[in-house]
């Protein structure tokens, strides 16, 4: 017995040496200085501003769009670049959604397509007051332009537009042909990017990339690694809402049964809030996690994600502690609507709630449903899927593949010491729908940890409009 327990302590002090020598030996990610960026003209500035004031608000219901607004916009991009307008051809789908085509020199290239969508999500009224600047102002305050649309995505746009109009003014011809495509409606049905796809399939297109919105370059969102991290979307979770319904008679607040309506649904809710799904490490988080490690400033944590073989659930563990980690690690699901009553003596003989979903790659809608509904356990709660758009995960971009990598060397091109990640993104984006035509879909434009999208001060650094226009430029070039 005491051989066998020395052996097992050897055993021990071997495993425990191995490991050590591992997390001593990870080397951080090579470190590269960015190319100066090229001065950025006035123009570029105003035209971001002027597209923010133009109120693009996407409705939910597609008939009740404010055609003069979308007009009013159409009208900015003709005076704004005369020389696109002049030089590329230009297909209007569905009324607003926009292709451009830029014929490249060599018609045996596949082309590349660059990618935005232009409509924003509406301000709230009552949040309206709370911002710093008016949010449809597009006012320009320390080196920042303020407003609704100035992160999601007018940024990526007009980067877009200024980097082909500096091109054209260059006379400046790509290789490969390169198409403009901007929807009009991704913050609700995206059905413009839908017809714009089966506009380029009716024409034979198979893009050799496509880049759209989505990551970002990121100094604050992980604070143990003091470098910046770019997060290059690769592929996207899953979407679906699920209506929860419960009905039972209500009657007069003076005379309440045991249980009413609103009472069934809260425990539904509680029940379902309690229910955590199952979370796992993906082949790509796996190599985010691979590729930060190595600068990480916690030795523990440099140990754990280098050895996950022995460490994966702890890191899952610490990864569930705050929220990021959590949606990147499974299914996320949250009430999001809460509908009952309508006087407050009356009791309802109705309760709503609707609760959305973001699915890891792997599962699908119909699991989603059915973990809602085993955790509830009650045939009272009525579930369906609810809403005008629901999508399964999609397909992924191969981190290895040429698109990934262009896309990470422009990103160094134009930002210092970044670490270039792949990343699954947590919500949804016209590019889904690109990927019947492309194997090469990457998520990612150079602003750093946008502020304010969908929410209140959205609001964009100059410096990062600059970067992006460059970062286009050079995917253009390249």
């Amino acid at each position: 017995m005491k051989k066998l327990g020395a052996l097992l302590v050897l055993l021990v002090l071997l495993l425990a040496g191995w490991i050590l020598i591992r997390t001593f030996n990870v080397k951080p990610w090579p470190k590269h200085k960015a190319r100066s960026l090229t001065a950025l003209p006035d123009s570029a500035i105003s035209h971001l501003s002027m597209a923010i004031r133009i109120p693009t608000v996407s409705p939910q219901d597609p008939s009740r769009i404010d055609s003069g607004v979308f007009l009013q916009y159409r009208s900015f991009l003709q005076s704004g670049y005369p020389l696109i307008h002049q030089r590329l051809s230009r297909e209007i789908v569905t009324d607003f959604s926009y292709v451009y085509t830029w014929k490249g020199t060599d018609s045996t290239l596949a082309p590349l397509i660059l990618m935005a969508h232009y409509d924003v999500v509406p301000v709230e009224p009552s949040a309206a007051k709370l911002w710093t600047a008016q949010p449809f102002g597009g006012e320009i305050r320390r080196d920042t332009v303020w407003g609704r649309g100035a992160v999601d995505d007018k940024c990526s746009m007009i980067s877009i537009m200024e980097a082909v109009e500096a091109l054209l003014r260059q006379h400046y011809t790509p290789r490969r042909t390169v198409l403009l495509c901007f929807g009009h409606n991704e913050e609700s049905t995206g059905q413009g990017a839908i017809a714009i796809v089966k506009l380029l399939q009716q024409k034979g297109v198979h893009a050799e990339m496509v880049v759209d919105e989505g990551g970002e370059i990121t100094y604050e969102r992980l604070p143990d690694i003091h470098r910046p991290v770019a997060l290059i979307g690769i592929g996207e979770k899953g979407y679906a809402t699920f209506e929860l319904l419960v009905e039972k008679t209500g009657g007069h607040s003076s005379r309440p049964d045991k249980e009413t309506a609103i009472d069934i649904l809260s425990r539904a809710l509680y029940k379902l809030q309690n229910e955590k799904t199952p979370r796992r490490i993906l082949p790509p988080t796996r190599e985010f996690l691979a590729r930060i490690s190595g600068s990480s400033e916690d030795f523990f944590q440099k140990m754990a994600l280098n050895n996950l073989w022995l460490f994966e659930g702890y890191v899952l563990y610490k990864m569930g502690e705050d929220k990021d980690g959590r949606a990147m690690t499974g299914t996320t699901i949250v009430p999001t609507i809460l509908e009952s009553g309508v006087r407050e003596n009356v009791i309802p003989s109705q309760a709503r709630a609707l609760v959305n979903s973001r699915i890891l790659p792997g599962e699908s809608i119909k699991e989603v449903e059915e973990f809602i509904r085993k955790s509830i356990g009650d045939e009272r709660v009525k579930i369906r899927i609810a809403g005008d758009f629901s999508t399964e995960p999609s397909a992924m971009t191969d981190y290895h593949s040429d698109a990934f990598k262009k896309v990470a060397d422009a990103a160094a091109a134009v930002a210092d010491d970044i670490i270039p990640t792949p990343f699954i993104m947590l919500g949804a984006t016209d590019s889904r729908n690109f990927r019947a035509i492309s194997n090469g879909v990457v998520n990612f434009c150079p602003t750093t940890d946008g502020k304010g999208y969908h929410g209140i001060d959205e609001r964009l650094p100059v410096r990062d409009l600059q970067r992006a226009i460059q970062f286009y430029t050079l995917l253009i070039n390249g």
